[in-house]
Order: C-alpha cells, then structure tokens, then sequence
C-alpha cells in the first residue's frame, strides 16, 4: 500500500454519463469541490494524527481510506448543493456513512494499524513488520487454533524479535 493524492477529477468520473450532464449545468458547484476534498481529507488526517499515527502532510492518504476520503468528500458536495439533489442516491449516503463510521474508528484507534508512510517510523513501538491499516471481519478463532498445543513458538510478533514469528 502507498499513500497518494485523490483528485477532484477522480471524484468526478465516478458519475455515469447522464450524471456528468448534470454537473456540467452545475460547473460552478465543481470549483467547491476542490475545497471540500481537501478538508475532507484534512479531516482524516487530523483523525489519524490526533490517534498518534504516522502521516504525511502533503495531502496524501493511505490507498485503503482513498474510496472512503472520496465517498465522504462526494457527499458533503452534493448536499451543499441543492441543484445536485437528484444525485444524492442511496447508495452514495451508504458509502458516506461508511466513511464516517472509518473515520470514527481511526480517531479511537480502532481501525486497526493505518500504514506508515514511507521514511517514517511507528511511534507506539520498535515492531519489526511495517503497521497495516487492517480491519477483522471474521471471529477471532479459538485457542487451539492459533496455537496448536504441540508448537512451542509464540505465534505472535515480537517487538524486540529480528524477525516475526
């Protein structure tokens, strides 16, 4: 994963050709847009940043928030504009409430370890593995599982280890 800049024009090609009629009788709405990605993504990185993540400052984002950063950035642009309502669609508010709740998880850091970007370091810890931004979607499995009762080597990573194990 890499960290990199999201576009308005990126944000723009999402919509199907009838749409992208729409926006062109709206061109003054596609100048704010511009401000709205940026403090959107000014939002996330404030989260990452009051959550003692390592960020860039440069307007870049980890590739796993990207569609997020998008989906919210999208929204807040529709809603503050009233001749877009007719692309305010359902799934458009889904994908921004997914946003937000990310958003939300990032601040309590329950988003799991966001990516560092590169040339800089973890500050929680002297891990050997790189931090991921990673999310559990299934159970934890049991024990037994993880460990098998018969192995002797932890099956976990340590921070003071070469390698993981």
């Amino acid at each position: 994963m890499s960290w990199r800049a999201i576009s308005t024009d990126q944000i723009l090609a999402e919509f199907n050709s009838t749409e992208q009629e729409l926006l062109q009788d709206a061109q003054e709405s596609t100048t704010a847009l511009a401000q709205i990605l940026a403090d959107t993504v000014a939002e996330f990185i404030s989260a990452m940043t009051a959550a003692q993540y390592n960020v860039n400052t440069d307007g870049t984002v980890p590739d796993y928030i990207r569609r997020h950063v998008m989906a919210r950035a999208r929204w807040g642009w529709l809603l503050a504009f009233p001749q877009l309502k007719q692309l305010q669609t359902d799934a458009r508010k889904a994908a921004a409430d997914d946003a937000v709740k990310l958003l939300e998880a990032i601040a309590q850091r329950k988003a799991g370890a966001i990516e560092d970007p590169a040339g800089t370091a973890s500050p929680a810890a002297n891990w050997n593995s790189r931090n991921r931004i990673s999310l559990r979607t299934e159970p934890t499995p049991p024990v037994s599982t993880q460990m098998p009762p018969e192995s002797t080597t932890p099956g976990y990573a340590n921070p003071d280890a070469p390698t993981d194990n």
